[in-house]
């Protein structure tokens, strides 16, 4: 028990590197029992260059936008929004085997409803009873997790390009959520959640790793979902 604790506080606390490294903490399963068919590796490190690339976008905004720049933090929230899919997906696929009544793989593989993820999100992190863990800036509580998920699902830049008012071509017709300053103030949110999500991943990784150990070393045969 110790062991385990010990093995997922780790996973839990970890600093972010300061390159992208791949995920080497996984539960012996078969591919096909994942939505990402054996992937993992492969999704995560790409939702750290999707992130990246976000940072580098946010470097280059224009200190005082103009109406040809006015929507130039769009590319840089769709960029956001994938990578946060991409880990929130990543976690709910390491929390399926904690849940009563795991997630379609299939399902999961093809949504893009990051209010659903959260929903499942929650579930996994209750039924691990890790909500005193799962805390970051912005983000005490499930309540506020949840509250940050929809306020990025919200930020879609087609959508509010499509209902903008084009009649007065000036900053005005771009929404508050897609200005400058507005996504200044959440960036920092979104950084701190998104490694959030990658430790926890790691941790239920750890916990459902060293369970299936002590099932093995017991003799008994580990549950399958």
């Amino acid at each position: 028990m110790a062991a385990r604790d010990a093995a997922v506080s780790l996973a839990m606390k970890k600093k972010p590197p300061v390159s992208p490294t791949p995920r080497l903490v996984s539960s012996p399963r078969r591919f096909t029992d994942s939505w990402h068919n054996g992937a993992g590796i492969e999704i995560s490190l790409y939702a750290k260059s999707l992130h990246t690339a976000a940072k580098l976008l946010l470097d280059g905004l224009s200190p005082q936008p103009t109406l040809r720049t006015a929507w130039e933090v769009g590319p840089i929230i769709t960029l956001y929004r994938h990578a946060m899919e991409l880990e929130m997906k990543l976690l709910v696929g390491e929390g399926n085997r904690f849940l009563p009544s795991p997630t379609d793989h299939l399902t999961l593989h093809k949504t893009h409803s990051l209010r659903w993820l959260a929903q499942i999100i929650c579930s996994v992190i209750k039924a691990v009873q890790w909500q005193a863990k799962f805390t970051c800036e912005g983000v005490s509580n499930l309540t506020e997790f949840s509250a940050l998920i929809a306020e990025l699902e919200s930020m879609d830049p087609i959508s509010a390009a499509i209902s903008a008012d084009h009649t007065q071509k000036s900053f005005a017709d771009v929404p508050p959520q897609l200005r400058r300053a507005n996504l200044l103030e959440i960036v920092p949110k979104l950084d701190a959640l998104i490694h959030l999500l990658a430790a926890t991943a790691d941790g239920l990784a750890a916990t459902a790793l060293l369970m299936e150990l002590d099932d093995h070393e017991s003799g008994a045969k580990p549950a399958v979902h």
